[in-house]
């Protein structure tokens, strides 16, 4: 009888358990802010510090800031596993410091002092040396614990505002306008009234003809383009009805508006005015005068890596495109890529950003050009990841301040020949009539994407970048620049694939076939260690690539090739690099530089090159490093490896794609299946069902049956680092099962500080796109159906090989 009154309340009060769950899983899990609730940071009073964790780790960050005795501030953007805490700095000053006027902050840079990661390291050795002053849980943390770095104000990013023009410019002239019939005709079509309009040559070009974007109908609805710039003036008569406010923040002064501050707070505002000025009686009009523009503010003081890589993935299924006109110093003799934390935001956003198709983000190829600059030694424009955009002046001539690169994908209009690009200002009802430079040639480049992905929002970020060289117009081809790559296109280092066409990029876009996955192929290390000869040969070092490595990958369509090296040399500006395709195309990978004296030579620089799209891998690839500049110094060429990105083959339904060799060694005796999403679905919310009614069993069981009993220890299992894969240079990639090695950053990014990793650690991407132009019946039924691969399929007996250079079984093969 007691026992049926027991039972009774027990379920009476199962309302009490449920919520009791409820409360204790949000009390217990880490809390994750959302991005418009982003917590103001104060770096004048407190140190910041960026702790990531393993995948699936338990433990919290609320541990973490009690083990540490730091505060928690909140997840580090959209990085998944990385957090933020904060530590107040410490006001006394040692009287030694009073004497040498120097801060305690100054010594606090060094990690060896830093109480914080002293504390970590400290823990971390007690912890390996196993001793017993922890309890379980504080193990189970400290083992959880990948990095903790140390947050950093730096002044790296510099604005590509337009260099000084060689000779005076003339003051624009309405005379030299000719409002034309035609002029006329197209304003009052598109319905534009706006009084600057007949300034905008870059959209209509009356004297110049066939100088300009090849304006189109489309306008840009229903897409937002991030500025990552020094402001937006969302009070501005001609953006404020295309702010959106929620994509926004200010990452210098932390606050959700990122209002411009500063006396030289204009150049956001002015790319903003470029992408999307309303149609109105106020200035100009912007090539996608329906976009929405949203302001994210990074150049107005120094930033943090944590600020920076939380700027580039802000809202980023809200943001769609990201114009970056900033950079490394475009002094002709700097040599800076993102890393860390920045470069996980950057593969984030291609991963994750617009819903799984990618974020886009464009870049200024740099005003360094009169400096002997290119843009092959910034580690933003010389990524796979980003398209890199150059300018051409109202004449189809070559401003003197363009960079020009093998990673150059395009270029568009900018200031030179006497004229400049006229777009809103900073004010009540003020324009812009001198800007310039590439600062200016991006934005009008992403407004011009804000039309592709208006009429077709399914897009991947490598559809775009393909799409961008294809729908290119060749111009000036009497410039030597010019030639012609193996897949029979023009190419030119100053101008890349050509003009952005507006119209014609617009048209090829409506009846694009979505790209398929992208996979590549990674030679090993070719080590090389020899001293670099004063002649016209210099070194010369070439790799065969056969059919059966692309075979391995299925490896369709090649894209991107990226070559990572390393060259000691006692001055750096001497250093040249040309890669040598088997069709013996060659890409300029570094010029020399006359301003660059560094004399450390170039420690595991990632070039790159888009030259060799659609170009064959097959065949003998020569990689030739020459020094004729000055023979009072010298180098030594010591290693490089190539990788090739492309196009994965298209895979047949319940046929496996080809595993890597860690996936060989990791999964056995599996099978493939096919799974209904439906079905998946309730299985999901069955199984979730299924453990809240056993939560409510256990604790009645424990509430009512248990009571007197002794309550028994749990042990956690601990993930172990013994065989050293969860080094510090790994880098998650999402999906919680893979990373990143430093060869991997390499390869997409150039430069990086950390350790090189195994070189036979491997990664794969999980990178699933739309095809929205599916035609046959298997299509049709594999977009019903989710593969689920488990393993190696039992059916055909077949394993995925490993390719082969020059017989070698050890070569790494990446599948992305």
């Amino acid at each position: 009888m007691v026992r049926g009154k027991i039972s009774i309340a027990l379920m009476c009060s199962s309302k009490f358990y449920i919520i009791l769950i409820i409360a204790l899983s949000t009390f217990l899990c880490p809390r994750v802010e959302a991005a418009d609730e982003l917590r103001k940071r104060d770096y004048t009073k407190f140190s910041y510090y960026a702790i990531e964790v393993l995948n699936d780790s338990l433990a919290s960050p609320k541990e973490i800031a009690t083990l540490l005795n730091v505060t928690y501030e909140g997840p580090i953007g959209e990085l998944a596993n990385h957090h933020l805490f904060s530590f107040p700095k410490v006001k006394t000053i040692l009287s030694e410091n009073k004497r040498n006027k120097r801060s305690l902050d100054t010594i606090q840079l060094d990690e060896n002092t830093d109480r914080i990661i002293r504390r970590w390291k400290d823990l971390k050795q007690k912890r390996s040396l196993g001793k017993r002053i922890f309890n379980k849980r504080s193990f189970q943390t400290i083992d959880n614990i990948i990095s903790v770095e140390k947050q950093k104000l730096r002044r790296r990013l510099h604005k590509r505002i337009p260099a000084p023009p060689q000779i005076p410019s003339p003051k624009p002239d309405n005379t030299n306008i000719q409002k034309t019939v035609d002029f006329d005709n197209l304003a009052f079509s598109l319905g534009i009234s706006d009084p600057g309009f007949k300034y905008q040559w870059h959209l209509f070009n009356t004297v110049q003809r066939g100088n300009d974007i090849n304006v189109t109908g489309v306008t840009g609805k229903n897409v937002v383009v991030a500025l990552v710039d020094d402001g937006l003036d969302m009070d501005s008569e001609d953006l404020k009805d295309n702010y959106f406010a929620e994509g926004s923040y200010d990452f210098n002064d932390h606050n959700p508006i990122p209002k411009p501050k500063l006396s030289d707070d204009q150049h956001g505002t002015r790319c903003a005015g470029e992408v999307a000025a309303l149609r109105n009686d106020v200035c100009g009009v912007g090539v996608a005068w329906d976009a929405k523009v949203s302001g994210v503010r990074i150049l107005s003081a120094e930033i943090s890596d944590a600020d920076e890589a939380e700027a580039l993935n802000y809202q980023y299924h809200k943001n769609h495109i990201y114009s970056c006109s900033w950079g490394p110093p475009d002094d002709g003799q700097s040599v800076e890529a993102p890393h860390g934390l920045i470069l996980k935001a950057m593969i984030n956003g291609i991963e994750n950003g617009r819903s799984g198709k990618g974020s886009l983000f464009v870049f200024a190829s740099g005003n360094g050009g009169a400096n002997d600059d290119n843009c092959n030694f910034d580690g933003y424009t010389n990524s796979i990841y980003t398209i890199t955009v150059g300018a051409v002046d109202r004449n189809g001539g070559h401003p003197f301040y363009s960079e020009k690169c093998s990673a150059l994908l395009v270029t568009t209009y900018s200031s030179g020949g006497g004229s400049y690009i006229y777009t809103t200002d900073v004010g009540q009802r003020l324009c812009a009539s001198t800007h310039g430079g590439t600062s200016a040639a991006a934005p009008i480049a992403a407004g011009i994407f804000a039309l592709v992905l208006e009429v077709r929002p399914d897009l991947t970020w490598r559809d775009v970048q393909y799409l961008a060289l294809t729908s290119a117009v060749p111009f000036d081809l009497g410039d030597e620049e010019w030639s012609m790559t193996a897949a029979g296109r023009y190419f030119s280092h100053k101008f890349g694939y050509g003009k952005i066409d507006a119209y014609k990029i617009v048209r090829n876009a409506r009846t694009f076939k979505n790209l398929e996955p992208q996979t590549s192929i990674e030679t090993e290390i070719i080590k090389i260690d020899q001293r670099i000869p004063m002649d016209d040969e210099g070194v010369l070092s070439s790799i065969e690539i056969f059919q059966s490595q692309l075979d391995s990958t299925n490896f369709s369509r090649l894209e991107h090739v990226t070559v990572t090296l390393n060259i000691d040399h006692t001055r750096r500006g001497d250093i040249e690099v040309d890669l040598i395709s088997p069709k013996l195309i060659r890409s300029k990978l570094a010029p020399p530089r006359i301003y660059d004296t560094h004399r450390a030579g170039l420690e595991n620089w990632t070039f790159m090159s888009v030259k060799h799209w659609d170009e064959s891998p097959i065949g003998v690839w020569t990689l030739q490093v020459r020094d004729r500049s000055n023979p009072d110094n010298w180098g030594v060429f010591i290693d490089w490896t190539i990788k090739f990105w492309g196009e994965r083959k298209k895979e047949v339904v319940g046929i496996p794609p080809a595993k890597t060799a860690s996936e060989e060694s990791s999964i056995t005796d599996s099978a493939v299946k096919v799974i209904p999403k439906s079905n998946l679905y309730y299985a999901i919310v069955g199984m979730g069902i299924a453990l809240i009614l056993a939560g409510l069993v256990y604790l009645g069981k424990k509430r009512f049956w248990d009571k007197n009993r002794k309550r028994e220890g749990y042990e956690f299992a601990v993930l172990s680092d013994d065989d050293g894969r969860l080094g510090d240079d790994l880098i998650p990639l999402g999906g919680g099962k893979q990373f990143m090695t430093s060869r991997e950053v390499f390869a997409a990014f150039g430069d990086s500080d950390e350790e090189e990793e195994d070189e036979k650690s491997q990664v794969l991407y999980d990178n699933i796109y739309m095809d929205a132009y599916k035609d046959n019946v298997l299509e049709k039924i594999n977009e019903d159906e989710e593969t689920v691969i488990q393993g190696e399929s039992s059916g055909n007996g077949s394993t995925a090989s490993v390719a082969k250079k020059h017989g070698d079984s050890n070569s790494n093969i990446y599948l992305i």
